[in-house]
């Protein structure tokens, strides 16, 4: 009968330690989800990163992500993900649009990866894609897209 007692317990115990460090670390991965959404535009602005626009929703949440989404289709700054893991800040997708098609053929891709544990700094890529065809440009050279095409850079 101890025997049977001491492995009830022993599970008993198991137990509760697996759950205590799963609850660890959910709150560990969520409790700074919601600290890079619009809160932390003046940050954005001042790394010339393209803000989250007050009127767009949150079109879904994973772990370790979020993307908010221009509620109807248009041209600009239509699409933005951020990507975190707990409470460090790892990368940011920006797309700008230059119809307001629901399928694109054009987007310009802004992406930014912030320093932190993994990465010494900061450092910004532009994609231009047309059709089949994509280049990496420069930031100058993004800008001059976006002025030509009479779209706000968001930034």
């Amino acid at each position: 009968m101890k025997i049977r007692s001491a492995r009830s317990l022993f599970w008993l115990i198991a137990t509760i330690v697996t759950v205590v460090l799963v609850v660890l670390f959910k709150y560990r991965e969520y409790r700074c989800q919601n600290s890079f959404g619009a809160e932390f535009n003046a940050r954005r602005k001042a790394l010339q990163v393209p803000i989250i626009p007050p009127d767009w929703p949150v079109y879904h949440k994973g772990d370790g992500y979020t993307i908010w989404m221009q509620p109807k289709h248009a041209k600009g700054h239509g699409y933005k993900q951020v990507v975190y893991d707990g409470c460090e800040l790892d990368a940011e997708q920006d797309n700008y649009y230059f119809s307001a098609k629901p399928d694109q053929d054009t987007v310009l891709e802004a992406d930014q990866l912030y320093q932190n544990s993994h990465r010494k700094i900061n450092s910004a890529t532009f994609t231009f894609r047309q059709g089949d065809h994509v280049d990496t440009i420069t930031r100058q050279k993004a800008d001059s897209i976006l002025a030509a095409n009479k779209i706000d850079r968001d930034y």
